[in-house]
């Protein structure tokens, strides 16, 4: 069997799992071990902040919901 043979054989058994229009890439670049810790030290401090700030959104939708919820208990209790 030749090779185009193989790729055409390993092409027919092939699953498309998402179909996009465009091409999809990503850069990368060399970095030295210095720059590499600055930029770890950089994405954690990102990554603390966007924690720090996500926590209280989330304690208020969940408080939000809460809520919503015993709202629409009593409502249903009051219905019955």
């Amino acid at each position: 069997m030749s090779n185009m043979d193989k790729e055409k054989k390993s092409l027919e058994k092939t699953e498309t799992v998402y179909v996009t229009g465009e091409i999809i890439t990503a850069k990368v670049y060399k970095v030295s071990p210095e720059q590499k810790e600055v930029l770890d030290r950089l994405s954690a401090e990102r990554h603390e902040k966007l924690l720090k700030d996500a926590i209280p959104k989330i304690r208020a939708r969940y408080e939000q919901l809460d809520k919503l919820r015993q709202q629409q208990r009593k409502a249903d209790h009051a219905s019955e």
